[in-house]
């Protein structure tokens, strides 16, 4: 097997936590008929190289709805209004049709209603798939990449799908992101049922696309680039930004409160295995690196051995920690609370790798 089949194996298959799996092999279709056409050889490294360059990570998500109008022939209506903008907007098929107009949309809802989709149901009966790029990507690449993901990965699906420049959340600045609408049985009846893994290869295959289009990204894990803190979900940014408190928000407060009162600092819960899910990747990166420069590939054993250095020397501070070195340097500034002792320092910001 060639260094870059190998480099792919490890880098789609690689799970959090030390933990070796074999790929999931794209979409779990209970059968396990595969419908995804395969990723190009060297998609790993073309990611990890990127990752050490500082090329933008792409983005696919799937946002979570409302579950009272998602379920159903209802649901699906909802989101193709929402993506049209009410026929405002250009929606485009799987067959490459460019539909134009409420009415157009109708008619299209009209013709996916005869698949026999029930007006109301328990389970949704379309997956809402955001693709999306930072601010300053070209508009067009990003469409034309959607475009192609979409016919690789939903072979057999009725889907249709929309350019929006403009931004779903107050927080974030305008940016071309398109809004995919896939029913999730295909041709063959067959529901989809995507994992974890399988959201990461579909990351990793955008990816593939908008390098397509000239324009530089990566698609990599957290893990692969030393990164500890989880991203804020959208859902709980949108409610602090609307200044709403919910549950989590005060669960999160009342701990800093009790940690900042006893000047104790939290605990990375999980860093025993991070610290052991680190040490794998930075071996699996010296490994690529010396393989590379064996084939001669100089150059890019140097970025691979520049990213196994920079995972090296990342920290474990996790976004709780965070908030509380935050706060504490603000109220030893303000003179709240006294300056702990180095004992009580030492004791606060040394882990517990038991937990």
């Amino acid at each position: 097997m060639s260094l870059h089949n190998n480099i792919d194996d490890w880098f789609l298959g690689y799970k959090t936590r030390a933990v070796r799996a074999k790929n999931s092999g794209g979409l779990a279709l209970g059968s396990g008929r595969r419908t995804a056409s395969p990723l190009k050889p060297g998609s790993g490294l073309a990611n990890l190289r990127a990752a050490a360059l500082k090329h933008p990570e792409v983005m696919v998500k799937i946002p979570r709805r409302k579950s009272g109008s998602s379920n159903g022939m209802k649901g699906v209506r909802n989101h193709l209004d929402y993506i049209s903008r009410n026929g405002k907007l250009t929606v485009e098929t799987q067959d490459g049709e460019k539909i134009n107009g409420k009415q157009g949309v109708n008619d299209m809802l009209k013709q996916w209603q005869r698949l026999r989709i029930p007006e109301e149901s328990r389970h949704k009966e379309a997956l809402n798939i955001v693709l999306s790029m930072p601010q300053g990507t070209p508009p067009q690449a990003v469409l034309d990449a959607a475009r192609e993901f979409a016919r690789e990965q939903f072979k057999g699906h009725q889907y249709a799908f929309a350019l929006h420049t403009d931004s779903d959340n107050a927080d974030e600045p305008a940016h071309p992101h398109v809004h995919l609408c896939v029913l999730m049985r295909n041709e063959f009846g067959q529901r989809l049922n995507p994992r974890k893994n399988d959201l990461f290869e579909w990351r990793v295959r955008f990816a593939e696309k908008m390098r397509e289009q000239g324009v530089p990204c990566a698609a990599t894990k957290r893990q692969h680039r030393g990164i500890t803190p989880k991203g804020e979900p959208s859902i709980l940014r949108a409610m602090r930004q609307r200044g709403h408190a919910g549950e989590v928000h005060k669960a999160q407060a009342q701990a800093l409160m009790a940690a900042l009162a006893d000047s104790e600092r939290p605990k990375h819960p999980f860093l025993q295995e991070a610290m052991q899910t680190r040490g794998i990747i930075t071996e699996e990166y010296g490994l690529i690196a010396k393989e590379l420069y064996k084939m001669g590939h100089k150059t890019e054993a140097r970025i691979i051995s520049q990213l196994a250095q920079e995972l090296k020397d990342a920290g474990f501070t996790t976004r709780a920690q965070q908030s509380y070195d935050t706060a504490a340097a603000h109220l030893q500034r303000s003179g709240a609370v006294p300056e702990p002792s180095a004992d009580t320092h030492q004791r606060a910001s040394a882990p517990d790798i038991d937990r």
